[in-house]
């Protein structure tokens, strides 16, 4: 995940530029071929309460930590896993579900899907799925999209083809990604989060480790209780 940085200010500017004009695309023939919503990035805001994400990829014994204080704290977790990472470390799949988190596909091996023809898009989503039912048994109803803050025409299609009804992103970006103090990633979070907020962080990043707790303890103070994915869009 090193070059989200220096991907992230291309996507800023032109996440779509690759299919600008398009106004409808075919998806693949399948039994499980859907047709796909929007993006999902946030929940009810009537409701105080948070989904906190993460990209699922990186050191285990990182991941093991980032599990260990979501269960201390009470705050469960969503994990979008990378495909290629689920099937590397064969028991972190149930680690996290055992654990009451959520655990979706993010991906197969985590390219750039924006820069992707419809055909290799489809592939890494397909393959991400495929790696998550090995893993757990199922395909799991959450698919975030990889290099990009958001979906366009080829990646609804893509995840329409493997059977996703929407694209799940988020409204607050940690930027933990860029390895900033742990003070910086909560004030950040803090800064935007409100009722029904969906975050993005990530594993593999030991700020993040350190930021977790008094993050999960900062929600909790002004009063949101952090939840899955699965509980906050119910």
């Amino acid at each position: 995940m090193g070059d989200h940085v220096s991907r992230r200010n291309v996507l800023r500017i032109g996440a779509g530029a690759a299919v600008a004009g398009l106004t409808g695309i075919l998806l693949p023939e399948s039994a499980s071929a859907i047709k796909v919503g929007p993006d999902i990035l946030h929940g009810s805001r009537s409701r105080a309460e948070v989904a906190i994400t993460f990209h699922g990829q990186g050191d285990l014994a990182i991941a093991r930590k980032i599990l260990a204080i979501s269960k201390k704290y009470n705050a469960p977790i969503s994990v979008m896993a990378v495909g290629t990472w689920l099937n590397a470390n064969p028991t972190i799949g149930h680690e996290i579900l055992d654990s009451g988190n959520d655990l979706g596909n993010h991906t197969y091996s985590h390219k750039t899907m924006t820069l992707l023809s419809l055909k290799a898009a489809t592939a890494e989503v397909a393959k991400g799925k495929t790696a998550l039912v090995k893993s757990v048994g199922t395909a799991s109803k959450w698919f975030r999209p990889s290099g990009t803050l958001k979906s366009n025409a080829i990646i609804r299609a893509a995840a329409g083809a493997s059977g996703y009804a929407n694209c799940l992103v988020y409204d607050v970006d940690s930027f933990d990604y860029q390895n900033p103090s742990a003070k910086t990633i909560i004030n950040t979070c803090m800064k935007t989060v409100q009722n029904g907020s969906i975050i993005g962080m990530h594993f593999g990043h030991a700020h993040t480790v350190s930021a977790l707790p008094l993050l999960i303890q900062t929600l909790q103070a002004k009063g949101f209780t952090p939840v899955t994915v699965t509980q906050l869009l119910r």
